[in-house]
């Protein structure tokens, strides 16, 4: 190990190998996680590119009881796919380190300084610290190893060459992550072995780590100390001892491939659904030709940044950014039918405010969105959190409209009660009813019939059980006015309503006709 601010002979002045003549080979050891072996004339690295949201990735650091062991012996103890070396330690002390060390939450070793940083894995959060921030544990921080001088921040090297107590060229462990915390780069340099192998300096080791995509990288115990080993495998890189070296502490990987992710961050864009006006895309939106319909869509913000009407909107997707069929007038774009309404905060919830409007064309027109942060991303990017795109989906339907109008019904349409049987009404002509020649014997009924003025009524006496029928009262079917009572027997029931009125009629023809013999 590197003993901290210690004096190191300076190496004689070699050069590097320019990074086009790496001889790089990738391979994919355990799931979600991604293997680099780099060879040049001057350099032996050996990398490890972890996916934290892969399927049973996590991380483990050595407990106060599984200190002082070699690298190999402590990830076989533990299980692990793979394990790198830790932070700097007390070679005659194992149990002092520099910077503190977590394991499960709890905190043994040193004490945090200003020149000591930790790199920390907690639930939901992987992170580093700058070394010159000293804030100790956090609560949020599970495991923990702590290192020196921090190498990348925000995407920025150091220039550490003023450390020449520590930044000389020397085997390297080093441990850095992805802009977005999802991706952890464990990095192992050999060294003290010229020409083949001379190792790095600090801002070598930073170059490196930004070449391998660190947004932040923390420089941890090197020289003798660095090892990487694999399941499997073995040990990968060279220790200068000849064999690995008993360290104080250990950083652990497990790439099971099945079950919880604890470190994986949330994404910075992520929506989860909360509801929507318009019918869900098991049914459709059943529109006239033209006819718009006006409603939203509600998400709730699950990822880390805030949404803004400026950059948040909801656009066209399969395939994305396509001319929409059904964009309304308040579109913003015909690829963007609405932008968030308000800023909405992690943990709100916002809300998309659009127009659907039917094509002109009859037929079925299914629409699919997705939220976009407007240059910056799509929610269903990778290391993004979704929803995907062919999730939130509006389908319109195009009706033909209905006639204007009701079709017009025939003056001569008899008004019918419901229930009753539909009869046309009955038209008579006298004269014709004169030439019947057939005298029919209406029995006990009672006629109303006009006089011979053609104003005065004759009443026909009707007799017991009779029916009494208004010649000139309602229409047939209705009921005000009209008993229909035909002395509630099958005779009466038979004759029906038409039958009625057909015999009234007789009978006053035939009474005129009498009459007019007699006189």
């Amino acid at each position: 190990m590197l003993p901290r601010r210690a004096t190191v002979a300076a190496l004689a002045a070699l050069s590097l190998a320019a990074p086009a003549s790496a001889d790089d080979t990738w391979s994919n050891p355990f799931p979600g996680v991604r293997r680099l072996l780099r060879v040049t004339a001057s350099q032996h690295i050996d990398a490890l590119l972890v996916d934290l949201c892969a399927p049973g990735v996590s991380l483990r650091v050595t407990a106060p009881n599984e200190r002082s062991r070699t690298v190999p012996a402590f990830g076989a103890l533990v299980g692990a796919q793979a394990a790198v070396n830790g932070g700097f330690y007390n070679t005659a002390n194992q149990a002092q380190t520099d910077g503190f060390v977590l394991h499960d939450g709890a905190s043994w070793g040193g004490t945090d300084h200003d020149y000591t940083g930790p790199i920390a894995f907690g639930d939901g959060r992987a992170d580093l610290v700058p070394h010159e921030r000293v804030e100790g544990p956090q609560p949020w921080m599970r495991e923990a190893v702590s290192g020196h001088p921090t190498l990348v921040v925000a995407g920025a090297a150091r220039d550490n060459s003023g450390d020449t107590g520590l930044c000389g060229r020397n085997p390297r462990t080093a441990a850095g992550f992805t802009a977005d915390r999802r991706t952890l780069i464990l990095a192992v340099v050999d060294g003290r072995a010229a020409p083949s192998r001379v190792g790095m300096t600090c801002n070598e080791l930073a170059a490196l780590m930004i070449d391998l995509g660190a947004r932040d990288a923390l420089n941890l115990d090197g020289g003798g100390s660095s090892t990487m080993w694999l399941a499997g495998a073995g040990v990968l890189n060279h220790p200068t001892d000849g064999s690995p070296r008993t360290v104080s502490n250990h950083l652990a990987l497990y790439a099971r491939g099945s079950g919880a992710a604890p470190h994986c961050p949330p994404p910075a864009y992520r929506a989860t659904y909360v509801m929507q006006t318009f019918p869900l895309a098991v049914t459709t939106l059943d529109l006239a030709p033209g006819e718009t319909s006006t409603g939203y869509l509600e998400m709730r913000n699950a990822g880390t940044a805030t949404w803004t009407p400026a950059r948040t909107r909801l656009g066209t997707t399969q395939p994305r950014d396509r001319s929409s069929m059904v964009a309304g007038p308040d579109w913003l774009a015909p690829n963007r039918a609405a932008a968030i309404d308000r800023a909405v905060a992690p943990g709100m919830t916002g809300r998309f405010n659009f127009t659907l409007r039917a094509p002109a064309t009859a037929g079925e027109y299914a629409e699919y969105f997705n939220l976009v942060e407007e240059g910056v991303t799509w929610f269903s990017d990778p290391a993004q959190g979704g929803p995907a795109d062919n999730v939130i989906q509006v389908r319109v339907r195009t009706v033909p409209r209905p006639d204007a109008g009701v079709v017009a019904m025939d003056a001569g349409t008899p008004v019918v009660d419901a229930g009753m049987p539909v009869v046309d009404r009955p038209t008579v002509d006298v004269p014709s009813a004169r030439d019947l020649g057939v005298e029919l014997d209406l029995g006990p009924v009672a006629v109303d019939v006009p006089g011979d003025d053609g104003t005065a009524t004759n009443d026909v006496a009707a007799g017991d059980g009779a029916v009494a029928d208004d010649v000139d009262g309602p229409l047939i079917g209705e009921t005000a006015g009209c008993d229909c009572a035909v002395g509630r027997g099958a005779a009466g029931g038979a004759r029906g309503a038409v039958g009625l009125w057909a015999l009234a009629i007789a009978a006053a023809v035939r009474r005129r006709r009498r009459l007019t013999r007699a006189g």
